[in-house]
């Protein structure tokens, strides 16, 4: 029994020492240090008072729940002194102790140790689990009489604390025996001789008797362990027995079965066979590989198992899945050693027989060595033939192979099988070693040998390095001491033994070992929840009644359904009536999933199908925030979430994290997922601190492997050396002491040499060589152990020596085996002390998600959460024995969701499938999930609930499962709005063909897998029309397929093809473009997110299996199998057709060959569907996106670059490109149509110069004009000889780099240097200086001393900023720009008729009386009739900016209503609950500290807005209001001035006239046309910035109580700058409500930028605050002056003035009469001709006959505006002006 005297005695110094030194004591340390105190010395008798303190006080500590308090309270209690308290509470049991006595002291003493001892954190430490069980077993007392004692007593003062009326406390006395019950079965449990002793079943028997049952509700639990260790009633079955008499009990059946190990009437089959699977061995045996005979396989009916019941399916599941994974291995491994077993000469290259798994043999492999790594223990480097594909191969080829072949990769699975009839399995390991430790000064610790010691490079094991031979470094996955002492005995025998490397591909030991070895533990237990419904012992049918979960059957429980409410008081208490109609009122769900929940909170076992999209994940999520909601009145613990693979955790975790659950921790390292990356228990531990407790026991622990790893350092070099003469030199010392003197006494040096009379001699060898010649004797080995050395003979010292040699060889091999030993106990306690911070980590989680494999590894660790909820997802998925491993002892309740109807389990060996013939009396690819749907006959059937309404397909696609599979399937009424697949006539079709499938090469006769070549070109080209259409993102489509070589093919061939796509860029990168366009620079949406990929990178494309629970807006299938036999291969199943048909949303497209198909009677029955609306062909029919009424039929790959080349029709595309060229390409997409680039030449002009830009039409310009000018004079005087266009307009920019000759005074030396340029103009000046003084700084100075002289030298240059000019919206129809560069520049002739051209466009009269007179017009269109040329295009001209009014308004409408939402947002309370749930709370401290860095909000707008971005991450609170940000700033660049129609036809017409040579004056473009919509973007996007500050300054970065504890700097100077420039421009174009808008947020930044400044002084910012003061004053006056265009901001000038009295903070909010404002924006103008001004001065159109007809409402400030009968409203004004500017165009 280990004892912990010296380790507390440690502690508590150290404890005492760093109180002492650092910091007060916690109470709970206090606490602590006063109960040891209780403690009696030695040789001091105990005195009852104290005992009860003691144990009280200890609860009293316990209790608290610290956990380094409760560690260390057990290490007290298991050491000498407690052990010695616990033995005084025992002794005072006696059984003449009144039972008022007994009473006394079960209260006082014995129930706060058993509740100290039983407490839930307590037990499930793993830390504490050895002093635990060191105080339990001291309970159990020899042979078991202290525990009968104790327990004989606790069970009489139990009953009579339950019998006692004047008990007021039920609950404690429930708490007494659910502690009583918890601390007999853990000592029951840790010794087995109780189990046949007769007292313990009397003790449990008078429990369960004299207790009522309600008390011993709380101790069912441990009440039924008790009774399955027992053996007390039915709860085990009795070893040997009879299972109970079956109804369907067949015996001929029976009698001829060969049952497993001794209960075989042949014997065992081999060493590895056992009738009970806890001895079986989980991989096979030496034995086991050899034998002949076929191993045990249960099948399905129960009545055929050598067990009944649970222990009966237990074992058949263990059977069954062994034979699955390992029974394949087995099998391939001795197909290779039958092979080494013959002759060599035998050897004939044949194909090896499939046995269901892929393998590779690596031949002639040798061993050469053994080392030995600090964390990965023993390994072994082997060596093997290099294969045949690599032998010839240089090294660089050689090194290429190996590492696109995949083989032998790190952790991949291998066997060495030897002719000596041996077989190990390997890991194949990294040969990097791990470094060595550091030490506490930084230093590596030296640990030499081969232990820590670095490899160099080149001695690694490397595959590639040599040509011939490949070697590798490998760690056995059995701690097996024969194995290891059979590969010492091998190494280096390279040509002696015939032996090879087999690898299993694919095959990881991790993926089946931890559920094998769970399954085993469990058979040992029995312990599983539920075991009545799953395992019934009989059969029985009819009805089954399924209990509410243990916890919900408390007296008083209630669940609260509010999650499911909406925040709505609802309750649903088990067995009582509930209001069906508040939920279906309130609730979101829809009925069947409101049923589905309802049930899942009702039973403890609930199974839930879930047809294709029918929101199983959303009924989870629903289930789980319910569960969650009474987390803590039911005590829970952890809801561990299961599924099966890692995509399909990571999806359902996402979900639960976007949905706002807490506390969601992650276990196993394969997600993928980004949102879940800080929320990986790896990651989650990093910040989590060890106990005191905890850092010793490691502390210990690392100084005995220290030592371990010593003596193994010691050990490896005389183990690959076993004849060296220090091993038998030990041996001798050891065994043999007076040899050992003889022949070392006298001293030898390190190398065994030895020096006499100046020669040096080896001693050992010198024996055994030196025998006297006249001794010939030859004694056996027994007489020479004692034998004089010196007398022996040459013969009988050599076999001697031999001896000593052996001997000394076989005990270094124990040894080392022993140091083995001790080193992997150390790494397994090391284990669990990394563990129990796992644990403590799980402890603290509200969701645990993790895999089936996951779970498994991890059972010990999560057997301890006490988690009393599972839920599974995908649970049909699941493999029954992954889904037992997952049932926890601890789980109450247990919600399957799933569909047996979609894919079964994924299993190896096809001989155990269902579908199988020979298969299907296995059935291992059955879930639990299916069995306990549909039960054999003779068992019962579960309930279960059904999803009905699907919200995922076409009610077309849908039809095709709800015919066959799913009846009672509805359509959810959004699936009928999904839209037409683009490029495609229908959205479901079969396109129907002949083509065979591929034939199988030679190579390739044994694989399953099959490809179609016709297919695979048919898919290519439909999938590039489908992308072509630029509308599907490369997570729209998908292409399925059944087999793997098909897939492997299809990428092959998408990979080759390119495609233009719409890049699907994430929302952060989306974001920070936005940010970055207020540089200045062109930026263009549609062509910034253009991309070239190829088709694999377009889409995604995967297996029918590898697909389920996925979904796409259009699915392209692959059917492969066409062949004349009708074969249909994998997709016969109705499961997989299921899953194929079911994941396409808007469109399913079927290549595949009908007939092939039909047999199946599922496919039949949707062939016919597909017939009966006419989706089924020979071909298939496009649609061209522009011309949709061109026909177009496709039956073969090639059809499609015939009539859909570009993804549209074979006509030339008739649209103009955004700069109004043609587009010279094909009909295609409109994407693809944005994504041309012009080749013309480009046509914008830079304003403050006229020359042309040189780049092609469809390149941006660069921001300033580079074209060269020469000789450009600069304002010093010097001529440049060449600059840049853009320095040339602003000289005085341009830094003069002519060097003056200067002489120096003095030495009179003349000196060329560059002077600046101000004093270039000055140079007789500057020299007059120097002359004078020798410093140039001086002269410097002195020469620029007089202003004047200093601005004679600068030339007045008005400059114009430069404009980039953007013409991607063709809003006038692309003719008109190409038409004015025609028509412009034309002088007007003297003659109309012959200036316009008459004889063309007119047919003349031929009469000569007639003179030319005309009579009739010929097709001509009148825009190309110089007469009325000018007019139409002026008409033009008035329409294309009314469509851009129209364009403006509707863009601006939604921008600001979106703006209105995100404030409103923004502005709701932040309480504790909602800025917990606005992101996934962080468990780890670190990300706490990070989150609260001080942010410092300097630099433009845009720089502030990316520093919030970055400080926030994931905050969804903010990322609507960054995704508008961007959207504001991609209209202000469109509704730019240089973006409007008649500023973009003005650069034409100046682009003409310049490069046709015309020199007429040319008019500026008027800049009053259409100000305001740019004004309106601008204090939107102002709006929009402020927000965003406001927010985060105020709480947006803050703690839970919404106050701030960011450390936030200002420096808002060119924000202001910002409102200035819009409050100037506003006042220049007469906008009072733009200005104003200027005005409030000017004062509203001074205001937020008050006390947090990062650069004012406090005089600074009052000066601020005035200038704030003075500017709501001019507002003020704005809003008096101008009440009808600033309606209700008035009170927003109040607010902003409160801001700056009070000090406190106000969100503006949007008043009713500026919403009014932009609902009226949101009506359409009317009209195509004249203009007026309405009373405010803002323009509008009236149409038809160009006069007012009716009334309506400003848009922008909502006076009325029109009129009636012809005449305009009071105040409406004609907009002279524009009619003006407008008709400036005709003369032109």
């Amino acid at each position: 029994m280990p004892r912990f005297t010296d380790i507390e005695g440690l502690l508590q110094r150290a404890a005492v020492q760093t109180t002492a030194k650092s910091r007060p004591r916690t109470e709970l340390e206090t606490g602590f240090r006063e109960w040891t105190f209780l403690i009696p010395r030695q040789n001091t008798r105990s005195q009852v008072v104290k005992i009860g303190n003691f144990f009280k006080m200890g609860w009293d500590l316990a209790s608290k729940e610290d956990v380094e308090t409760q560690q260390q309270i057990i290490k007290k209690l298991a050491n000498d002194q407690g052990l010695a308290m616990i033995k005084a509470l025992a002794d005072e049991q006696a059984d003449s102790v009144e039972l008022k006595t007994r009473l006394y002291i079960f209260k006082d003493r014995t129930l706060p140790f058993f509740r100290t001892i039983s407490h839930p954190d307590i037990l499930s430490s793993l830390i504490l689990e050895t002093p635990l069980d060191a105080i339990c077993t001291f309970l159990f007392g020899p042979n078991g009489r202290r525990a009968i004692s104790l327990f004989k007593a606790t069970a009489l003062a139990l009953g009579a604390l339950a019998c006692d009326e004047t008990a007021k406390d039920e609950e404690l006395t429930s708490i007494a025996v659910t502690a009583s019950l918890a601390v007999l079965e853990r000592i029951v449990e840790l010794n087995q001789v109780a189990q046949v002793i007769a007292e313990f079943t009397s003790i449990v028997n008078d429990l369960s008797t004299k207790i009522p049952e309600h008390l011993l509700q709380a101790g069912s639990r441990s009440l039924v362990r008790l009774r399955q260790r027992l053996g007390v009633g039915t709860a085990i079955p009795l070893a040997g027995g009879c299972p109970p008499p079956q109804k369907s009990h067949r015996p001929v059946f029976v009698l001829g079965q060969d049952f497993p190990g001794a209960l075989s009437e042949l014997g065992p089959r081999h060493d590895n066979d056992h009738a009970d699977i806890s001895d079986i061995k989980i991989l096979p045996t030496t034995d086991e590989i050899q034998s002949p005979r076929s191993e045990y396989l249960p099948s399905s009916d129960p009545t055929k198992h050598h067990l009944p019941g649970l222990a009966g399916l237990l074992d058949r599941q263990f059977r069954l899945l062994r034979e699955d994974t390992v029974g394949q291995l087995r099998d391939a491994v001795q197909i290779e050693y039958k092979r080494l077993t013959q002759p060599a000469n035998a050897q004939t290259p044949s194909k090896r027989p499939n046995n269901g798994i892929r393998n590779i043999i690596y031949q002639n492999v040798a061993l050469l060595r053994l080392e030995f790594d600090r964390k990965r223990g023993l390994q072994v480097v082997a060596e093997f033939d290099q294969p045949p594909a690599v032998a010839k191969k240089g090294a660089k080829e050689r090194e290429d192979w190996w590492r696109n072949s995949k083989q032998l990769q790190i952790d991949a699975f291998v066997c060495l099988a030897s002719s000596t009839g041996r077989a190990i399995f390997f890991s194949v390991c990294d040969p990097t070693p791990t470094p060595p430790p550091k030490k506490k000064d930084g230093e590596e610790e030296h640990e030499g040998g081969s232990t820590g010691q670095w490899r160099a490079f080149d001695e690694r094991p490397n595959l590639f390095k040599h040509a011939g031979r490949a070697t590798l470094m490998l760690s056995p996955v059995e701690n097996n001491s024969e194995d290891i002492t059979w590969i010492n005995g091998q190494l280096g025998k390279a040509h002696k033994l015939r032996q090879s490397l087999v690898e299993f591909p694919g095959i990881l030991l991790p993926s089946f070992q931890p559920t094998l070895r769970a399954l085993q533990k469990m058979s040992r237990t029995l312990d599983l929840p539920f075991a009545q419904f799953i395992a019934p012992d009989r059969q029985h049918a009819g009805d089954v009644d399924i209990p509410a979960p243990a916890y919900s059957r408390r007296p008083g429980f209630a669940f609260n359904l509010e999650t499911l409410t909406g925040g709505e008081q609802l309750r649903l208490a088990p067995g009582e009536p509930f209001d069906e109609s508040t939920l279906r009122e309130k609730c979101t769900l829809d009925d069947a999933q409101q049923l589905s929940t309802i049930n899942a909170l009702r039973s403890c076992l609930t199974l839930i199908q879930g047809p294709p999209g029918t929101g199983k994940s959303y009924t989870g999520v629903a289930i789980i925030k319910a569960l969650l909601r009474n987390r803590n009145a039911a005590n829970l613990g952890p809801i561990i979430c299961v599924c099966y693979t890692n995509h399909a955790l990571d999806q359902l975790l996402e979900h639960l994290v976007k949905d706002g659950v807490e506390q969601v921790i992650r276990l196993g390292s394969r997600s993928k997922s980004e949102v879940l990356q800080n929320l990986n228990i790896h990651h989650v531990l990093k910040d989590l601190k060890t106990t005191k407790v905890e850092g010793y026991e490691k502390y210990q622990l690392y100084e005995k492997l220290d030592i371990a790893l010593g003596e193994i350092e010691g050990l490896m070099p005389r183990l690959k050396d076993p004849t060296r003469w220090s091993n038998v030199k030990d041996h001798l010392e050891n065994h043999h002491y007076g040899h050992f003197q003889y022949l070392f006494g006298r001293g030898v040096d390190e190398h065994g040499f030895q020096e006499v009379r100046g020669k040096r001699f080896n001693v050992l060898n010198s024996w055994v060589k030196g025998a006297p010649k006249r001794i010939a004797s030859n004694r056996r080995v027994s007489e020479l152990l004692n034998a004089d050395l010196k007398e022996m003979s040459g013969v009988e010292r050599s076999l001697l020596h031999r001896h000593w040699v052996q001997q000394s060889a076989t005990e270094l091999d124990q040894r080392f085996l022993h140091v083995l030993d001790s080193y992997r106990q150390i790494r397994d306690s090391l284990k669990k002390c990394h563990q129990e911070l796992d644990l403590r980590c799980l402890l603290r989680a509200h969701i645990i998600g993790v895999t089936t494999t996951g779970l498994a590894r991890n059972l010990d660790t999560l057997r301890r959460v006490r988690a009393k909820v599972v839920v599974f997802e995908e649970a049909g998925e699941i493999l029954e024995a992954h889904t037992l491993t997952a049932l926890l002892p601890s789980v109450e309740h247990a919600i399957l969701i799933g569909d047996h109807e979609q894919l079964r389990p994924q299993i190896n060996n096809y001989e155990f499938q269902y579908d199988n013939p020979q298969g299907a009396k296995f059935s291992l690819d059955i879930s639990l999930f299916e069995r306990l749907v549909h039960p054999q006959a003779g068992y019962p059937k579960l309930p279960y609930s059904s999803l009905e309404v699907q919200r995922r397909m076409h009610p077309s696609i849908a039809e095709l499962i709800r015919s066959t599979l799913y009846p009672k399937l509805q359509d959810h009424h959004s699936v009928s709005t999904h839209p037409e697949v683009d490029g495609m006539r229908k959205r479901l079709f079969w396109l129907d063909h002949n083509e065979k499938e591929d034939a199988s090469p030679s190579n390739l006769a044994q694989s399953f897998s099959k490809t179609n070549a016709w297919e695979v070109e048919m898919t290519a080209a439909l999938v590039s029309h489908l992308v072509r259409q630029g509308t599907y993102r490369n997570e729209d489509i998908a292409v399925l397929t059944p087999y793997l070589g098909q897939l492997q093919k299809l990428k092959q061939r998408l990979r080759s093809s390119f495609a233009i796509v719409v890049g699907d860029r994430d929302l952060e990168d989306m974001e920070a473009k936005g940010l970055e366009d207020d540089s200045g620079e062109e930026t263009n949406a549609s062509k910034g997110n253009i991309r070239k990929t190829t088709l694999l990178d377009a889409l995604r494309i995967a297996s029918v299996d590898n697909f389920q629970g996925e979904e796409a807006k259009v699915i392209v299938i692959s059917l492969v199998r066409s062949n004349d036999e009708r074969k249909c291969g994998f997709l016969k199943t109705s499961n997989r057709i299921n899953v194929l048909l079911s994941r396409a949303r808007h469109g399913m497209y079927i290549i595949g060959n009908a007939r092939t198909a039909r047999p199946v009677p599922m496919w039949e029955k949707v062939l016919a569907t597909l017939e009966r609306e006419g989706n089924i062909g020979e071909s298939l029919a496009l649609c061209c996106p522009r011309h949709k009424e061109t026909p177009m039929e496709v039956s073969k790959p090639d059809d499609f670059s015939i009539f859909s080349p570009e993804g549209g029709c074979n006509r030339k595309c008739t649209s103009r490109l955004g700069c109004g060229h043609a587009c010279i390409n094909k009909c295609h997409s409109q994407a693809l149509h944005d994504a041309v680039r012009c080749l013309e030449r480009c046509q914008r002009i830079k304003k403050g110069c006229d020359h042309a830009c040189p780049k092609f039409c469809g390149d941006p310009c660069d921001s300033e004009c580079q074209i060269q000018v020469r000789k450009v004079a600069l304002p010093c005087g010097h001529v440049q000889t060449s600059l840049a266009c853009y320095l040339a307009q602003r000289p005085e920019a341009v830094e003069c780099r002519v060097s003056v000759a200067t002489v120096m005074p003095g030495c009179k030396h003349t000196v060329k240097q560059e002077v600046p340029r101000a004093l270039c103009t000055l140079r007789r000046r500057l020299l007059l200086v120097l002359s004078t003084s020798g410093c140039v700084q001086a002269a410097v100075r002195r020469a620029l001393r007089p202003a004047s002289m200093f601005q004679t030298l600068l030339i007045e240059t008005e400059l114009r900023p430069s404009v980039s000019f953007c013409l991607r919206r063709d809003m006038s129809g692309g003719p008109i720009l190409s038409e004015v560069r025609r028509q412009v520049g034309q002088e007007y002739d003297e003659s109309m008729d012959g200036h316009m051209e008459i004889a063309s466009y007119y047919t003349v009269s031929d009469d000569p009386c007639a003179e030319n007179s005309i009579i009739g017009l010929k097709s001509s269109p009148l825009r190309n009739i110089n007469r009325y040329g000018r007019i139409v295009r002026r008409a033009w001209i008035d329409e294309a900016t009314k469509k851009f009014i129209i364009w403006a308004n509707d863009q601006f409408v939604p921008l600001a209503s979106r703006m209105e939402q995100a404030e409103a947002k923004l502005r709701e309370s932040v309480t504790e609950e909602q800025t917990l749930k606005s992101g996934q709370r962080k468990v780890s401290s670190a990300l706490a500290k990070i989150s609260l860095e001080p942010v410092r909000l300097i630099g433009s707008r845009a720089q502030q807005v990316k520093v919030v971005l970055k400080a926030c991450g994931e905050n969804a609170r903010y990322k609507e209001s960054f995704r508008l940000r961007r959207d504001i700033q991609k209209f202000l660049s469109e509704v730019d001035e240089a973006e409007q129609p008649i500023s973009r036809i003005h650069a034409l017409v100046q682009d003409a006239r310049n490069h046709r040579g015309v020199e007429t004056q040319f008019t500026d473009v008027p800049s009053v046309l259409q100000v305001r919509n740019r004004l309106l973007a601008t204090a939107l996007l102002l709006r929009c910035d402020y927000a965003i500050l406001f927010d985060f300054i105020t709480h947006g970065g803050g703690t839970a109580s919404g106050k701030n504890m960011r450390d936030v700097r200002l420096n808002l100077a060119l924000n202001r700058k910002d409102c200035e420039d819009m409050i100037q421009e506003s006042r220049s174009r007469q906008q009072p409500t733009h200005e104003v808008e200027g005005l409030l947020y000017w004062a509203r930044l001074v205001a937020l930028e008050r006390g947090r400044s990062a650069s004012l002084s406090d005089a600074d910012v009052s000066t601020l605050v005035g200038g704030a003061h003075n500017q709501l004053k001019f507002a003020r006056n704005l809003c008096i002056a101008h009440p009808g265009q600033t309606v209700g901001m008035l009170a927003e000038v109040s607010e902003a003035e409160k801001m700056l009295r009070d000090a406190t903070f106000y969100a503006p909010v949007t008043n009713a009469e500026k919403a009014a404002v932009y609902a009226a924006m949101a009506q359409s103008f009317r009209g195509t001709g004249h203009w007026y001004y309405c009373a405010n001065g803002h323009p509008f159109t009236v149409g038809e006959c160009g006069m007012p007809m009716e009334t309506a409402t400003c848009p922008q400030c909502g006076a009325t505006i029109g009129g009636t009968h012809h005449q305009p409203t009071e105040g409406v004004t004609q907009a002279g002006d524009m009619e003006a500017e407008f008709g400036g165009r005709r003369g032109r």
